[in-house]
């Protein structure tokens, strides 16, 4: 209530926040420098340092170059960090600079960054420091958007991002008693000026904070509403999941097959789910799709089964009395990246590439394309079973324009070059489910 102050976060509250959290064996904590993700943490060393054991655990800050404090500020929170033991490390944002979309673009770069670090690392989940204050602001703007039920769910406890887990455990939590617990323990943070920037959707909805709490309309009623809605999504994503766990399969190769009988049997909601989800899945887009377009692919499928469509990154059309989804490939529209002896990464937002330190030298990783495709495909039982559209948007091995393998399949294309067996690849999309529970988010 107003007037009385907020309490700092207790032992035992902070225990049940991260109890969630001890199943992984590494967590990468994302701290900017503001309260939450210090409060954050704190309280996360503090949570590990009490149980005597735990996720081993990194801190990142991401420097956007957009104000002149910033890099300051990652250093305070290296210098905090140490003081706990925590390695800490900072990734910077090259391209950033002024525009549309500032906030959203950066909000992007920032999320890219932290995963791309995190699959360097083999980290498989990212903490961040979302509140209860974070959970209403969401909701208020994505109702002003005229958002359905998944947008109105607003933030879910946990997500993914290329592949990496996003564990949000204070997302109950006001942000007040994140204050409150710095302020117990003496310690300062830094303040955003952006937060208060009125040029900001999110900054004009907090700064209507008080006018909305005289009518009732406090974060903690905001963020009851968009619990319950988050808790009727869950229940729409458990029926897609058992929809695709018996009408859809989706390869380890990167693409995925769906029966159209059962596509047009099922609710129309169910069908729109399990769309989004397979299409963000093989195409590795971080946006969710569209609901409209959603809806105009599924009248598609339904009037014009033969022909191909493309959404998301992805064609789909029909495979074999199936619908394939496939990753779709433009000219240059798939990714090229250089991978150092020991070094691991993150390509195309879908197949993790691993390259061994005993690699002699380094590879080059782009799409096998058509020819390639064509000079392998009579080398490989493997590749020559795989759908054409599928086999092309493979991850492939290149030293300058030698063909040196495919990392994903048993067997290679060797040529002496002894990469065979040091270079692997697995596709995250088979490990994190895609996006599951974001995918609608958009239009809903």
């Amino acid at each position: 209530m107003k007037g009385m102050s907020a309490s700092a976060v207790s032992p035992s509250e902070a225990r049940a926040a991260f109890e969630r959290l001890a199943h992984h064996g590494k967590l990468a904590l994302a701290v900017s420098g503001g309260p939450d993700s210090l409060a954050l943490m704190h309280l996360v060393a503090e949570w590990r340092a009490a149980s005597g054991a735990g996720p081993e655990l990194c801190v990142l800050t991401v420097d956007h170059k957009l104000r002149e404090d910033a890099r300051e500020e990652a250093l305070m929170v290296g210098r905090l960090a140490a003081r706990l033991g925590l390695p800490h490390a900072i990734l910077t944002w090259e391209s950033g600079q002024g525009g549309p979309a500032l906030q959203a673009r950066a909000r992007a770069a920032r999320y890219d960054l932290m995963t791309a670090y995190c699959h360097a690392h083999a980290i498989p989940a990212l903490v961040t420091a979302h509140t209860l204050d974070d959970q209403a602001e969401t909701f208020l703007m994505r109702l002003k958007r005229g958002s359905g039920l998944d947008g109105l769910a607003a933030i879910p406890l946990s997500g993914t991002w290329s592949g990496v887990a996003i564990e949000r455990p204070l997302l109950e939590m006001p942000k007040a008693r994140l204050i409150a617990t710095l302020e117990a323990r003496g310690i300062g943070y830094a303040s955003d000026p952006s937060n208060a920037d009125l040029r900001f959707e999110r900054a004009r909805v907090r700064g209507q904070k008080d006018a909305l709490a005289a009518l009732g309309l406090t974060p903690e009623a905001i963020a009851l509403s968009a619990r319950r809605l988050r808790r009727a999504r869950e229940a729409l994503d458990h029926a897609a999941d058992q929809f695709l766990a018996s009408a859809s399969e989706v390869s380890g190769a990167g693409f995925a097959l769906v029966d159209p009988e059962a596509l047009f049997a099922a609710p129309q909601e169910i069908a729109l789910r399990a769309l989004a989800r397979l299409i963000a899945t093989v195409g590795g887009g971080e946006e969710p799709v569209r609901l409209a377009k959603l809806e105009a692919l599924l009248a598609s499928l339904g009037a014009e089964p033969g022909k191909a469509h493309t959404l998301g990154r992805c064609r789909i059309g029909p495979q074999k009395g199936k619908f394939g989804i496939f990753r779709e490939m433009r000219r240059g529209a798939l990714p090229a990246l250089s991978l150092e002896p020991g070094a691991r990464a993150l390509w195309d937002n879908r197949f993790q590439i691993e390259l061994g330190a005993e690699a002699r030298e380094s590879v080059t990783v782009k799409a096998l394309g058509e020819q390639g495709l064509r000079d392998l495909r009579g080398n490989t039982s493997i590749l020559s079973s795989l759908p054409r559209l599928a086999g092309r948007t493979l991850p492939a091995c290149f030293r300058g324009n030698e063909l040196i393998g495919l990392p994903l399949l048993a067997s290679l294309s060797g040529s002496g070059h002894g990469l065979a067996p040091a270079c692997t690849a697995s596709f995250v999309g088979t490990e994190a489910g895609g996006a599951k529970g974001t995918a609608l988010a958009r239009g809903r």
